[in-house]
């Protein structure tokens, strides 16, 4: 029987306007499992579907990089891990002198930075409703979770992706979501071992756990998870993990999905 469940929130659980429909809303506030949010986003960005839903687990930010439980003024810090300084050095060097097109984004645990408004980051302002910092480059001392790198241009994000995953970063995940987005976080920072963590903490097996997503960093919690659950709209790749496809993000997806094959298992 499953004891937890873990959603992926962009293009899974969200609509694709950001939102998160009546259905979602009322399956998920009802729901007599536990249910945490495993997300790529920052704290901040997960804020308001932690209140809407009205979640009180313990949540998964920048794809592992931050494992919290949510309170009344911010949040208890469960686990924390950021990029190596030096690492995120060459990331920014390597962005600026070979792909200065793209939208270079970087995060901390409370806001986010960019160092120039383009149309990928105003896109990404009407789906998260957050504005971003515009700065310089990070100094040294900046803890940064994750760099989010966004190219609308599919020959430009395609170069981009072969060169990041060509320099062989020791230290590092780079991950694609969708066909614009690179999500770049420390090697631990695996929404796989964002679940074991948690999984250990309720003394749960992997057969009690179920998970929902739709792209490439929700690959290793489908891997982690007794019961892995894709949106109609996840990538073929990803649907390949999955032991059930429910209906697309723009069509209840989550809630469908819980309904059919979480509640009635």
């Amino acid at each position: 029987m499953i004891q937890h469940i873990f959603l992926d929130m962009d293009n899974t659980l969200l609509s694709p306007d950001g939102s998160i429909s009546t259905k979602n809303i009322s399956v998920i506030k009802n729901s007599p499992i536990p249910v945490s949010l495993v997300s790529a986003r920052a704290p901040f960005e997960m804020q308001f579907a932690i209140q809407g839903l009205d979640l009180h687990t313990t949540q998964v930010a920048f794809n592992g990089g931050l494992i919290y439980k949510p309170t009344s003024t911010a949040y208890q810090q469960v686990y924390s891990k950021a990029i190596d300084p030096q690492t995120a050095q060459k990331i920014i060097d390597v962005v600026h002198q070979q792909f200065p097109a793209s939208s270079l984004n970087w995060y901390s645990d409370t806001a986010w930075y960019t160092d120039k408004n383009c149309k990928e980051t105003d896109f990404e302002t009407s789906i998260t409703h957050e504005k971003p910092v515009i700065s310089d480059l990070p100094d040294a001392n900046q803890t940064i979770y994750k760099f989010m790198l966004i190219s609308f241009d599919p020959v430009l994000f395609s170069q981009l992706v072969d060169y990041l995953k060509q320099l062989n970063l020791a230290n590092v995940n780079i991950m694609t979501s969708g066909d614009s987005y690179i999500e770049v976080t420390d090697t631990s920072a695996t929404k796989a071992n964002a679940i074991a963590q948690i999984q250990a903490e309720e003394h749960l097996q992997s057969d009690q756990l179920a998970a929902f997503g739709d792209g490439e960093n929700d690959i290793p919690m489908f891997k982690k998870v007794g019961l892995p659950i894709a949106v109609a709209n996840a990538t073929e790749d990803v649907k390949q993990y999955a032991k059930f496809i429910s209906t697309s993000n723009s069509d209840d997806g989550v809630a469908n999905g819980m309904q059919q094959h979480v509640f009635n298992k």
